[in-house]
């Protein structure tokens, strides 16, 4: 191997080496990431996303449905917990949280499979 490949071969190694550590640093360490995730809606005074359930196949109850909404945040200020056990905080924006949305469900935010519901206010 000649001298300039060998310094061909070090600085992609060094570039390599210093791409992988920053990517290990900004996502693993800093946690600087969006975590999306959905949490409890209130129908009656907000407009929900929900999934309806098909009519006639046996597992249908409309009291079942689970209303929800959409949730942006932070990795790094987001809780280490799990939301069903009591104390953990649900996943929600606090006022003036940079870097944290809510989505509402309208006909531009909807997925494959996902309605709105019809919040009377």
């Amino acid at each position: 191997m000649d001298k300039k490949s060998k310094i061909l071969l070090i600085i992609f190694s060094l570039l390599l080496i210093g791409s992988v550590a920053f990517t290990i640093y900004k996502y693993g360490i800093e946690k600087d990431y969006l975590i999306v995730g959905q949490s409890s809606c209130d129908p009656i005074t907000e407009s929900c996303f929900f999934i309806p359930c098909v009519e006639g196949d046996g597992t249908c109850n409309p009291a079942d449905i689970q209303y929800f909404k959409k949730i942006e945040r932070k990795a790094f200020n987001v809780e280490l917990c799990d939301p069903a056990v009591v104390g953990c905080d649900p996943l929600a924006c606090f006022k003036n949280e940079k870097d944290c949305s809510t989505t509402y469900c309208s006909t531009d935010t909807l997925d494959d499979g996902e309605e709105c519901s019809t919040s009377t206010q």
